[in-house]
């Protein structure tokens, strides 16, 4: 659903699909959208999570990201609902999403954070699963991620990726900023008005387990692409 909202949103850069199953996605080919297999362990809970996780950074060698001025992560758990070129201007190297009144010393940000950090940073956290990057940066970013997250943290692990996401734009040089405000919100986590998440560009539906993410995703799916008001579609399901 993720793939093809941003086809019928017209986005014009190419989209790339990492998947570990063996049949394919889409079985009719789609014009500038790839699928890249990716051979996964059978594994299974906190450790299959945390596996999954590392997959941000390392399908990055799959990415010729000289070929792109930006280039723009989203975990599959994300619908476009409008074009997304707009978050893609501006001039920066990273552009990233906070999790609205979250705190960064929360145990799902927090792992690389000094102990003096912990007690005098209140910023918020930020999400891992939906970012961009220059082009021309990005495998840099990448292997300073990747560095930064195989590291020894200095408390336990949660949500790891995550947390050395953060700790990179704490001490990154390059030139960070937010998307913007109410462009990119999370309906099933922290933006649970309908008014505040169908007027987004994009939601990531972070919450509940897979069968509700589908569920819910489905259903805004179907609702931004499909329902008018003379309930055509639904006419044809009737039929």
């Amino acid at each position: 659903m993720l793939a093809s909202s941003l086809v019928k949103t017209y986005f014009p850069g190419d989209v790339m699909i990492f998947r570990n199953t063996g049949a394919p996605l889409f079985l009719v080919e789609r014009k500038g959208l790839e699928e890249v297999f990716i051979e996964t362990p059978e594994l299974h809970g906190s450790e299959a999570a945390e596996y999954s996780w590392e997959w941000k950074y390392r399908v990055a060698e799959r990415i010729p990201a000289d070929r792109y001025d930006r280039i723009l992560f989203l975990d599959c758990d994300c619908l476009a609902l409008r074009n997304l070129d707009h978050l893609l201007e501006g001039d920066w190297d990273i552009a990233y999403k906070a999790e609205p009144g979250l705190r960064i010393t929360l145990p799902q940000f927090h792992c690389f954070l000094t102990e003096e950090e912990m007690q005098t940073l209140w910023c918020d956290g930020v999400n891992s699963g939906t970012f961009a990057v220059r082009g021309s940066r990005f495998h840099e970013v990448m292997k300073a991620w990747e560095a930064i997250d195989q590291s020894e943290p200095n408390r336990q692990r949660n949500c790891s990726d995550q947390a050395s996401w953060n700790r990179l734009l704490l001490d990154t040089p390059l030139k960070i900023r937010p998307f913007p405000a109410g462009e990119v919100v999370f309906p099933m986590y922290l933006d649970s008005h309908f008014q505040q998440y169908s007027k987004a560009a994009l939601t990531h539906n972070l919450g509940g387990n897979v069968l509700e993410k589908v569920h819910f995703t489905f259903g805004l799916y179907m609702q931004n692409f499909y329902c008018d008001p003379t309930a055509l579609f639904l006419q044809f399901l009737e039929v």
